[in-house]
């Protein structure tokens, strides 16, 4: 039995009646042609410490290498539990910033949960930052793109594009950065950061060497990766090894169960829980239910998957932040599909559209208001009062978002049509509850009862029904599905959360329709300009 190394592959060659030792070793793969057993060079040292073997001076010094990687790998990974414990003195982490050259970049504009992560991500090549929503984590991963200064790919839900990484890269940084959603060849010309969403970078790495030129790539959102037979998950992991820096960013990393941390640790580094989904899921998990389709954790299976990732990744929820603001707000991006596009234009030029075999008319500036309005939130009421559905652009980003919001967390989602209320109540099913002006008192008090009492996530609200006088401290994160018109309606209904006795900040997020009124009305009311001039002047085109 020998061993020899090629590349990065650890090559072994021996006996048939000693593959079974061999096979041992796990994540290998048996090269026919050859009659060899192929390994990653990382199991190089498990086969040199437990096979009687022969190995070449090269194949030593190879092995020697590993052996000292391991090593450093270990004291990082007991460092990083320090500083993730808090128990670095205030001297230490100096001496270790200026050690790691963060002293070059900019850490005051950064809180401490914030700098901790910085020291992790500098401390590794790749690291998996599982924050919650409203952390920050856009902010750590420009301070590391600062550090690291590397041509940067960011990968991320198309809503976060432009209205959280491109406004953050502006306000925190001097990095330069192009959206690549609309234009491909802009991968050509020179930026800091390059932006794509996950459908645009499949067909990117497609057209483009993107390894060629590219040092940091990020996932954000990163649960996205949770099926191993998904395009997208097999897109990203074909740079597992290609890019020097790779990060994962996620509120809920596995929202639904163990297998989904497997994808994201073998993008971050194939030693945590392995390379091979398989094999991770018959060491960890066992077959259950008919046909055996489910998968049951075996005892102990938590603690050893967390251990594991944990050694490169750091997950915090809010309530351990101590420094945050009281509130943090931000935006998501709808970007309109053709049918909506069409409808919202023609009702803004023409008072009237036309969506499948219904005319919806607007015939005043006000109506015409409403209209557009009505088509944002992915409906339209026609001339004769029944709702059309227009489009699940914005339903859809609802739905990103409340999978990045921890699963024991409420939720408040506030709308205006009564059409909104009732397709978010369908699509979120018993767990949600309605408190608006369709239903009755009795039923209202039930509702509002419910979720107080923590008996249900997700709370479907109207601002006049709901936005005042109720004390909702129970919640701290809050979704204006459609904006109000009014703003003392906004600022009561945001007031529910944020009043005396909430212990937690609060996280407020507005979807908004690209280019649209939705963009107008929430400019209008956090800016508190007049709202029927600025709507008036949107629909007369100036």
């Amino acid at each position: 039995m020998e061993v020899w190394t090629h590349g990065d592959q650890a090559v072994v060659k021996c006996s048939y009646e000693e593959k079974a030792i061999v096979k041992a070793i796990g994540d290998y793969r048996w090269d026919k042609g050859a009659q060899n057993w192929i390994f990653p060079i990382r199991k190089l040292i498990d086969i040199i410490d437990k096979l009687h073997i022969k190995y070449s001076p090269e194949t030593k010094k190879v092995y020697e290498q590993l052996v000292k990687d391991k090593h450093a790998l270990h004291g990082k990974v007991n460092l990083a539990n320090k500083i993730k414990a808090g128990t670095l003195t205030k001297e230490e982490i100096n001496n270790l910033i200026l050690e790691l050259g963060l002293d070059k970049i900019d850490l005051d504009s950064c809180y401490e949960h914030q700098k901790k992560g910085i020291l992790l991500g500098a401390l590794f090549d790749s690291y998996g930052f599982f924050y919650d929503m409203g952390l920050g984590k856009t902010l750590m991963m420009i301070r590391l793109i600062e550090y690291w200064k590397k041509p940067s790919l960011i990968v991320s839900p198309l809503s976060t594009l432009e209205s959280v990484w491109q406004e953050e890269i502006k306000k925190w940084s001097k990095l330069t950065s192009v959206n690549l959603w609309n234009s491909l060849e802009e991968f050509d010309n020179d930026y800091n950061i390059y932006l794509i969403n996950y459908e645009q970078f499949k067909k990117l790495i497609k057209k483009k060497n993107i390894e060629k030129k590219i040092g940091i790539i990020a996932i954000d959102e990163s649960s996205k990766l949770k099926s191993y037979q998904s395009q997208i998950t097999k897109a990203v992991l074909s740079f597992k090894n290609k890019i020097p820096h790779r990060f994962c960013l996620s509120g809920t990393p596995a929202p639904n169960n163990l297998m989904e941390y497997f994808n994201q640790s073998c993008f971050i580094n194939e030693e945590l829980l392995g390379s091979n989904f398989f094999r991770f899921r018959n060491t960890y998990f066992f077959a259950t239910g008919y046909g055996n389709f489910l998968y049951t954790p075996y005892a102990g299976t938590k603690e050893a998957i967390m251990t594991n990732v944990g050694k490169q990744a750091y997950a915090l929820h809010k309530e351990d932040c101590l420094s945050l603001p009281d509130k943090i707000s931000e935006c998501r991006t709808i970007y309109m599909d053709s049918l909506q596009q069409k409808a919202y234009d023609e009702m803004l030029k023409e008072n009237i559209t036309e969506l499948k075999n219904c005319t919806a008319l607007g015939p005043n500036e006000l109506s015409k208001i409403i209209k557009l309005r009505e088509i944002t939130g992915g409906f339209i009421i026609t001339t004769e009062g029944l709702p059309v559905k227009v489009s699940d652009s914005k339903m859809n980003i609802l739905k990103e978002i409340l999978d990045e919001i921890p699963n024991d967390k409420q939720v408040i989602i506030w709308i205006q049509y009564h059409w909104e209320a009732l397709t978010i109540k369908e699509l979120l099913g018993e767990e949600a509850v309605i408190y608006a002006g369709m239903i009755s008192q009795k039923e209202k008090e039930k509702n509002i009862n419910d979720f107080i009492n923590n008996k249900k996530k997700f709370l479907i609200a109207h601002p006049r029904s709901a936005g005042y006088g109720l004390n909702l401290q129970n919640c701290h994160y809050v979704i204006w599905y459609s904006i109000s018109y009014s703003y003392e309606e906004y600022t009561q209904a945001c007031d529910r959360c944020h009043r005396s006795g909430q212990k937690q900040n609060v996280v407020y997020t507005h979807l908004l329709a690209k280019d649209s009124i939705d963009e107008v009305i929430y400019k209008v009311i956090t800016k508190k300009e007049d709202l029927a001039m600025s709507c008036l002047n949107m629909i007369k085109g100036s």
